[in-house]
């Protein structure tokens, strides 16, 4: 099996957790007695869950090898799933959610990882942008899974998904990859010093504020989605699905892109780009809401494709420029990068459940916030680096 293909289908069990359950929700609600906004918490609850899983498996991974924590963290995910099927209150919910991203954390942390073991420079961005194109299929289509399991079951069947598809890639990853770091290069220093070495690294540092700030863009998104299209604009759950994977297909295309113009302009130079789209958007989105009483969708949904698919050019990137740093650490690399991704997400998220006002405004704000903070970081970062490469040369 070719390694994106692996990775992808290991990468995908996040994106399936958080997905496949939005149109849901309301179900959901309904079933636990308690309302959507309750149960949007849980789509926080996810994020935090998947960085205490990311911070814990990234120096675990660069101490005793990726294989075994991805298969720790993939049972994990298994059993929490399993759980998941039988709550019957909000908090069980967002217990067993956040333990099936603790799971899900230790699991995936390593995809990032194990393609810093293998490959150098722009080499690392591009098979990131390969493994994110086949991975986004499942978000294209969990909304739609999510949506017709709805309709023909349960919300309860969803979690039997998940749960079945985490013993395929566990059978998967058992019998077809192999370790990435052997013991010759494995860290024996305290994973709080790993961490350090990657805090403390100046040209690095700014690129990993810089990739939660736009992960934070997408989040506040997802956690406002349920209530943006299923509520505000009075849209079906079977029109969800298709809403959210316009989202998915802006980013495939531009990560298919990001391919193609890497040798030619370089991941530092994308990356600029992708924040200038996303900021571009996310303030089109606010001169939208400011003006308007009540924007059309069709002039609103083109506008969060965009703001949201600009990660195709922005996460490899980002991910890319940092690992170019730290080769025997990349296991905490990317947990860090993980960690601040998701932690930035949730607070965000959560930031917006106590701002909304039943309007698309505050959605919109936090959105561009986030954005702008992000192209700042990205335009501090890349001005580091060109600091140093000419000190150096």
């Amino acid at each position: 099996m070719p390694l994106p293909l692996l990775l992808a289908l290991l990468t995908a069990i996040a994106p399936l957790a958080i997905d496949m359950y939005l149109p849901a929700m309301a179900a959901m609600a309904a079933d636990l007695n308690t309302d959507i906004h309750h149960v949007e918490l849980s789509v926080s609850a996810f994020l935090v869950g998947y960085a205490v899983g990311q911070l814990t498996g990234g120096p675990l991974s660069d101490r005793f090898g990726r294989r075994p924590i991805i298969l720790l963290g993939l049972v994990l995910y298994f059993i929490a799933s399993v759980m998941l099927i039988q709550v019957d209150q909000l908090d069980g919910l967002l217990l067993w959610r956040a333990i099936q991203a603790i799971g899900g954390g230790l699991a995936t942390v390593n995809s990032p990882a194990v393609v810093r073991d293998r490959f150098q420079g722009d080499d690392i961005a591009r098979t990131l942008s390969m493994v994110a194109m086949i991975m986004m299929v499942a978000p294209l289509l969990a909304p739609a899974l999510g949506a017709v399991i709805i309709h023909f079951g349960d919300w309860r069947d969803i979690f039997v998904i998940l749960a079945g598809y985490s013993l395929v890639v566990i059978a998967i990853v058992m019998f077809v990859l192999d370790e990435s770091h052997p013991p010759e290069r494995r860290s024996r220093q305290s994973p709080w010093r790993n961490y350090w070495q990657v805090i403390s690294h100046t040209e690095a540092r700014p690129y990993i504020v810089a990739l939660a700030f736009a992960f934070s863009t997408m989040f506040v998104f997802i956690t406002a989605a349920p209530f943006l299209y299923l509520e505000y604009y009075q849209r079906p759950p079977s029109q969800f699905a298709w809403l959210f994977g316009a989202n998915i297909i802006v980013m495939m295309s531009l990560n298919r892109l990001n391919v193609r113009l890497l040798p030619r302009f370089g991941s530092k130079h994308l990356l600029q780009v992708g924040t200038l789209l996303q900021l571009a958007a996310t303030v089109s989105l606010v001169v939208l809401t400011q003006t308007m009483e009540k924007p059309s969708l069709w002039l609103v949904l083109p506008l969060i494709m965009l703001s949201v698919g600009a990660i195709g050019l922005i996460a490899a990137n980002a991910i890319s420029s940092v690992l170019q740093h730290f080769h025997t650490i990349s296991g905490s690399a990317t947990a860090l990068i993980g960690v601040t991704e998701f932690l930035a997400g949730a607070l965000l998220g959560w930031f917006w459940t106590q701002v909304h006002d039943f309007s698309a405004r505050p959605m919109m704000l936090v959105m561009m916030f986030s954005a702008a903070m992000g192209c700042l970081c990205v335009w501090i970062a890349n001005q580091r680096s060109q600091r140093s490469t000419h000190a150096t040369s």
